[in-house]
């Protein structure tokens, strides 16, 4: 058997970092793991109770080669005893990954949407890993965790919970608790996600029998008016079905909505408010709506039956059902891309459409250029409503035609 050799403080000057972390060998399992950043951090290997585990010693020269050697000897002394020395180790061994996830919780400024997710993914990885001081946490305690979220289906989930593991070992590093994030180290261990296509319909009869069914539609008055506008203002649902009055200009000469930044999806890229141009089927849609619901006290646009709370997506998804628009025709986010296929197919302007989409745009010149362009967007939203009442009504429908030396 090849006898490995044994490492010195010259050897491991001499390791080199490179883009994943690798190993040197000292013998017995004991090893210096290098870090893409150039740290050096010695661990050991081994098996217990069936299973391989790994135990970190701490960052070389820190810890040195006697000092490493000393401790694998311990932890093999352990073993011999039938005593797991991950178990020992991480005993007094510094804060537990439950406890630094709570701290970092509660430092974050979090919508109360937002809240709620977080706390959930946290739900999913601490009950297994909370008690690990981070310090001693591998890639080895998460793989198993990430890839068990993965198994269910929960693609993008588990990448949300490796993400949230690495932001709270970041958090740890920043506190002295870690050496660095582990969890790095696991950027490959799952599957691509696969983008999510909303079901939508956009050929014109199709869209015509939609809004003729979406006009027959009788059920309660805040999912009846925010499924009749909805189509007409194309936002992501959650951001109509949050809607306050207060953030309606119903009447002046130009309706307008304007939504704050905080409700929007991408408020980090694009921060700032998000104006929306009321046509005036929308708008006048909007003023029988608040006849009904604008004297409600929390200010709601379409309250729901919880108190303080609106009407769910999937209320709208089950009266869409109702109309026999089941999930595989249209969902309440299909309006988006059933007015983008449409107005693109008209010739409207693709950046105007995208800017009205509140789509983010991260290219340098969308840093520098702040317009609003709201006169194209008005244009283009009441055109659009047009088009929607036309294909309703079964009027001839006109195609839009761009006005000469517009851009």
């Amino acid at each position: 058997m090849r006898q490995t050799r044994k490492l010195t403080d010259r050897a491991i000057k001499a390791l080199k970092p490179r883009a994943k972390p690798y190993k040197a060998a000292d013998g017995e399992g004991l090893y210096i793991e290098v870090a893409p950043a150039g740290g050096r951090l010695w661990r050991l290997k081994y098996r217990f109770g069936g299973k391989e585990k790994r135990l970190s010693f701490g960052p070389w020269p820190d810890i040195t080669v006697e000092a490493a050697r000393a401790k694998a000897a311990d932890a093999r002394a352990l073993l011999r005893d039938g005593i797991d020395p991950a178990r020992d180790q991480r005993q007094g061994a510094g804060k537990s990954m439950a406890k630094l996830a709570t701290a970092w919780a509660d430092k974050q400024a979090w919508a109360p949407l937002t809240e709620k997710r977080e706390r959930h993914l946290m739900a999913l990885w601490t009950p297994k890993l909370g008690d690990i001081p981070a310090r001693s946490l591998t890639p080895a305690d998460i793989r198993p965790v990430v890839l068990a979220v993965e198994a269910e289906g929960h693609h993008e989930f588990a990448r949300r919970v490796l993400a949230q593991i690495g932001r709270v070992l970041r958090f740890a590093v920043a506190l002295g608790e870690a050496e660095r994030d582990v969890a790095a180290d696991l950027g490959d261990v799952l599957g691509p996600v696969q983008s999510e296509k909303y079901a939508t319909l956009t050929k014109p009869a199709e869209i015509a029998e939609l809004m003729k069914a979406i006009h027959t539609y009788g059920g309660d008055p805040s999912t009846c008016y925010c499924l009749r506008i909805l189509p007409h203002v194309f936002t992501r649902p959650g951001e109509l079905r949050n809607a306050r009055w207060p953030e309606f200009d119903l009447d002046g000469p130009e309706p307008l909505w304007r939504i704050p930044g905080e409700r929007m999806k991408m408020r980090r890229k694009n921060p700032g408010e998000h104006l929306v141009p009321l046509s005036t089927q929308a708008a006048g849609l909007l003023k029988e709506l608040r006849g009904i619901t604008g004297t409600n006290a929390h200010g709601l646009l379409f309250p729901g039956l919880v108190a303080g709370k609106p009407i769910s997506d999937a209320t709208l998804g089950q009266a869409l059902r109702r109309l026999g628009y089941g999930p595989d025709r249209i969902v309440p986010h299909g309006f988006r891309a059933m007015a983008s296929t449409a107005l693109n197919e008209q010739g409207h302007p693709p950046d105007i459409i995208e800017l009205q989409l509140a789509h983010r745009d991260s290219s340098v010149r969308a840093i520098y250029n702040r317009s609003t362009r709201l006169p194209e967007r008005r244009a283009m939203m009441q055109s659009w409503s047009d088009y929607l009442d036309a294909l309703r009504t079964g009027a001839n429908v006109v195609p839009f035609r761009r006005p000469s030396g517009a851009a």
